[in-house]
């Protein structure tokens, strides 16, 4: 154990600073039941604004730099005292003679006060239609909300490995690749840092730069602007151990799509329609009113899927092992250890869209007539294309071959999304995908003129993976 008299010997104080920006909606909570909303953001007491704590930004760069080095939801060991997270972060709780950790990581304040109210409900898998006492609703930073960071790394004269672990972290927000807050595994939370960092360095020996840095909220040195994080990464980076295999498609609304919301409709310049023109049901649009396929509900199509096309090979047992294994699972009240999902999945914008009001009215089924005060007015997004983006974190063939069958029943139509899907809504029809497994791997998929399916790629490796689905373990690696 070191004395207590020991010092760091810090020599350079490092200073970093960028803009994150968030790509989908996000949800910072504190986990308590506000007045109104069920799920609130947490703020801060003083400001008011919405908060992203420095210790939900430092717990997600040291799950990134640990799954960096050492591959997806691979635990921290005490022995990896020289790893990527523990040279930046610190030695864990489980480590008594563990490093402080070198790295200072600010709260930042959201920019915009601007909040999304989004619901949501639980859905019964046998019965397709909406579970009791599952109805909850949440408050969502919109896309586009600005987060401030600062990061202030503390270095001796032979510590240059906590730099590049510091640089290997940011480069992770500068590329998108981590996310932040809850339900990450349905779109929320990505993010982005734009526009480069910022960095100052101070030499703490020369009395010029440690009066600079303690005067730094009142007299700011320059900065010097990075147009990338790579430029800190004086060597080569660890080799990247995360396996995923990650799914793109383009999708058309073959036909109108509804997701229900509970907002009122808006003109196209933004003005609330008034009295009679406001319809019963829209389709659920984002904070600048653009329509969106939320990950939650594609997630959720997906699970009563592929139960039903597991429940074709397996007996219930192994199909609730498989669809927990792939999709979580949390215990709702009963017993059981919570599992997270290995299948992310990024809420998408419709693009090229237009909202259509329809009129419907309920049919008396024994007089064949119209029923008394049962007509709704609908506006569900019509036309358009979606992109969706699906991530499986630790793939097995069993797994890629099960996305490639959920893949099929999307772009044929078969899996319908949305509400009303038995009145003909929430069919898609596939323009085009791509499936990446690592750096080497790669199918593509394309509509020809008949609107069949084209695959460009090793077409028997992909009949080996849907061969895997029938398997009883369902668990072999490719």
């Amino acid at each position: 154990m070191s004395n207590w008299d020991d010092s760091r010997k810090i020599t350079t104080r490092l200073v970093l600073t960028g803009d994150l920006v968030l790509t989908t909606p996000a949800h910072m909570g504190n986990g308590d039941r506000g007045e109104a909303v069920d799920l609130i953001l947490q703020r801060d007491p003083l400001e008011g604004c919405p908060l992203l704590p420095g210790t939900s930004i430092a717990g997600a760069l040291r799950a990134y730099l640990q799954a960096h080095e050492y591959g997806h939801r691979e635990p921290e060991l005490k022995e990896q005292r020289n790893s990527l997270a523990q040279r930046l972060f610190g030695g864990t709780k489980r480590d008594p003679h563990g490093n402080q950790s070198p790295l200072i990581v600010d709260d930042a304040l959201a920019n915009q006060p601007v909040i999304e109210i989004r619901d949501g409900v639980g859905i019964d898998p046998k019965r397709r239609v909406a579970s009791d006492k599952i109805k909850y609703d949440l408050e969502l930073l919109p896309v586009g909300t600005i987060f401030p960071l600062r990061f202030e790394l503390l270095l001796s004269d032979d510590d240059s490995a906590a730099e590049q672990a510091l640089a290997l972290a940011l480069q992770g927000l500068e590329r998108g690749e981590i996310i932040l807050g809850a339900r990450r595994s349905r779109g929320f939370g990505r993010c982005q840092v734009k526009n480069g960092w910022r960095l100052t360095r101070y030499n703490v020996h020369e009395p010029k730069d440690l009066l600079a840095w303690l005067r730094a909220d009142l007299d700011l040195p320059p900065e010097m602007p990075l147009s990338s994080i790579s430029e800190l990464l004086k060597t080569p980076a660890a080799v990247d151990k995360r396996n995923a295999v990650q799914l793109t498609a383009v999708f058309e609304l073959a036909s109108p799509l509804l997701i229900r919301s509970e907002q009122p409709l808006r003109a196209a310049d933004g003005a609330l329609l008034m009295g009679d023109t406001q319809p019963d049901v829209i389709h659920l649009v984002n904070a600048t009113g653009q329509p969106v396929l939320p990950g939650t509900s594609l997630a959720g199509a997906l699970r009563a899927r592929a139960g039903r096309i597991l429940r074709t090979f397996h007996d219930d047992v192994q199909v609730t092992k498989q669809l927990e294994s792939l999709f979580g699972w949390t215990p709702h009240g009963e017993q059981g250890t919570p599992c997270a999902s290995r299948l992310l999945v990024e809420e998408a914008c419709i693009t090229e869209s237009r909202t259509l009001v329809q009129s419907r009215v309920g049919i008396d089924r024994f007089t064949g007539g119209a029923l008394d005060t049962a007509l709704f007015h609908e506006a569900p997004c019509v036309a358009g294309r979606v992109q969706t983006t699906i991530t499986i974190i630790n793939p097995t063939a069993h797994d890629v071959g099960l996305l490639l069958l959920l893949l099929k029943d999307l772009w044929s139509g078969d899996l319908p999304l949305g509400g009303e899907a038995s009145v003909g809504r929430g069919r898609l029809r596939g323009v085009e995908a791509t499936l990446n497994w690592g750096k080497d791997r790669q199918w593509q998929f394309n509509a020809d003129a008949d609107l069949r399916l084209r695959v460009v790629g090793e077409i028997v490796e992909l009949e080996g993976f849907v061969a895997a689905v029938a398997r009883k373990e369902g668990t072999h690696a490719a």
